[in-house]
């Protein structure tokens, strides 16, 4: 890309680093999911970042989920000023559907974004290979589902159906996604929950964010800040709920995924 068109962003970089300092880090959701009550945690959550109107008293779940859709809405809409391209906006709001998404960033002419949908395609053939096996689900049923485009050929998915869990995590030694894989299989196999691989994709992608940060100019560090702002939503909703189905403050922590900060 040339560096004309990355100095294009150079307004929009630089109001994307004013907000950042307002992200909120992984030790403030810590400290929130210890929150005596649901009101305690939001405080702390609504002092620590930057929120349009500031609120710590919810009823029940639609009360918060209206407050985070608002703070949602106006995320989108900020940051979809900020772009020059409409893909950059059709990634963040599909990220969650990745299937489709190769065909509008294989175009692109920045790696990172195009590397971050890669590693989402990748990482939803994983986690569909790993629920098929341990639900012992037919190679017919799941191939289908399976996404091209990924940095994994699809035709792999195949080889890895019938190896055991742990023959599969040494295929993946050369990619890297090994230590999401394994430690997913060790809680699935002990505890017979997928959680460890939601939150360890969580994880993984945040850490592809972050380098984000290194770069100077150009539409990454606005992508990346918009889906890292959108995460952060997503845990307060996490706490948000925990609080009011009152969740155990050791079972909120092990579900608090990696931040941008």
């Amino acid at each position: 890309m040339s560096s004309q068109k990355r100095m294009d962003y150079a307004f929009a970089v630089g109001r994307v680093r004013a907000l950042e300092v307002y992200l909120i880090a992984r030790a403030v959701f810590e400290e929130a999911a210890g929150g005596r009550s649901l009101a305690a945690a939001m405080k702390i959550l609504m002092d620590a970042g930057k929120f349009r109107e500031e609120r710590v008293e919810f009823q029940d779940s639609n009360d918060l989920d209206g407050y985070l859709e608002t703070e949602r809405a106006a995320v989108l809409r900020d940051v979809a000023s900020l772009f020059r391209e409409d893909v950059f906006m059709r990634i963040i709001r599909e990220r969650h559907r990745p299937r489709d998404l190769w065909h509008s960033a294989r175009e692109l002419g920045y790696p990172f974004v195009r590397d971050y949908v890669r590693h989402l395609l990748d990482l939803s053939n994983l986690k569909l290979s790993l629920r098929a096996r341990y639900l012992e689900l037919p190679w017919e049923r799941i191939e289908p589902s399976l996404l091209p485009g990924g940095f994994m050929e699809v035709h792999k998915f195949s080889l890895y159906h019938d190896l055991s869990f742990t023959e599969v995590g040494e295929q993946l030694h050369a990619t890297p996604y090994r230590e999401v894989w394994d430690r997913a299989v060790d809680t699935l196999l002990e505890k017979g929950s997928f959680s460890d691989l939601e939150r360890g994709i969580e994880d993984f992608m945040m850490r592809h964010l972050r380098r984000a940060r290194r770069i100077v100019f150009g539409p990454e560090p606005v992508f990346a800040f918009a889906l890292a702002r959108l995460k952060e939503l997503e845990l307060v909703r996490l706490i948000g709920v925990g609080k009011l189905l009152q969740i155990p403050a050791d079972v909120l922590h092990s579900r608090i995924s990696e931040t941008y900060v």
